[in-house]
């Protein structure tokens, strides 16, 4: 008898998910295309819920660290999110860009499930250093290093100092 109930009780565990997912793909939208037609779904509307855009980053090289994939695809879209907004000739100009132009970008990662992580040094005197960048140095990249272990930093004329980093919300 209880194996009878076990079992029963699986099926209907079973039926249960099975329905989750079938309805789970209907309402997904799925879209393809390259990089530029995704940049530009992206960003030119207001930006989407907190994750109801999920990116598919397949991992294509075996040998390559996860998080350090994840981590140039999305400082592309970061920039090319910047470009979109703030750029002129296809180029941003680092000196003018404010916090704010940051945070209007980081909207649309929400959107996406990652938070852009910023740190301003206005001065070198103020600037911390950070050890190991492993964006710059990959040999150190190990199989713990994680998404949140990267940080790409920008220095601009005045010797202010951005540093761009990424985390899975």
């Amino acid at each position: 008898m209880k194996q009878f109930i076990f079992v029963n009780v699986i099926r209907i565990i079973i039926n249960f998910l099975m329905n989750q997912l079938l309805y789970m793909s209907q309402e997904t939208e799925y879209k393809e295309g390259n990089h530029n037609e995704f940049i530009q779904y992206l960003f030119s509307d207001s930006p989407k819920e907190k994750g109801e855009i999920e990116l598919e980053l397949p991992l294509l090289d075996p040998n390559k660290n996860k998080g350090l994939h994840i981590f140039e695809q999305l400082l592309m879209i970061f920039v090319d999110g910047l470009k979109y907004f703030y750029g002129e000739n296809g180029k941003v100009n680092i000196n003018s860009l404010t916090k704010e132009n940051i945070e209007k970008v980081n909207e649309y990662f929400i959107s996406m499930n990652y938070a852009v992580q910023l740190d301003y040094f206005p001065t070198m005197n103020e600037y911390q250093f950070k050890y190991p960048n492993y964006f710059k140095n990959q040999e150190k990249i190990t199989n713990e290093t994680q998404l949140e272990d990267f940080f790409y930093e920008v220095f601009n004329e005045r010797n202010s100092v951005f540093r761009i980093s990424f985390s899975k919300l």
